[in-house]
C-alpha cells in the first residue's frame, strides 16, 4: 500500500475526513483511480502527489514531499 509519511493515502483521506468521491473531486480525478490508489494497484503521479501535498495543507496536514526512486514508498 502506498504510504505518505507513515500515512496510507486511505489513512490521508481519512485524516482529511472525506469519502473517496470528495477526496478525488479535490484532486481533480476519478474515484476510481483513488480506489486504486488505496489499494495498491497503482501510485499516484508526481503531480498528484504534489497536489495531495497541499490539500493536506490546506487543512493543517503537513506532509514533507520528496522525489522517489523506482521501489521505495511515497513519502510525502
Amino acid at each position: 500500500m502506498i504510504k505518505s509519511n507513515g500515512l496510507s493515502i486511505r489513512d490521508m483521506r481519512g485524516r482529511l475526513s472525506m469519502t473517496q468521491e470528495e477526496f478525488a473531486h479535490a484532486l481533480g480525478i476519478t474515484v476510481s483511480t483513488v480506489n486504486r490508489w488505496e489499494n495498491g494497484h497503482s501510485e499516484p503521479s508526481k503531480l498528484a502527489r504534489a497536489t495531495i501535498t497541499r490539500l493536506a495543507g490546506s487543512h493543517g496536514i503537513y506532509v514533507e514531499s520528496t522525489p522517489r526512486r523506482p521501489g521505495e514508498e511515497l513519502e510525502m
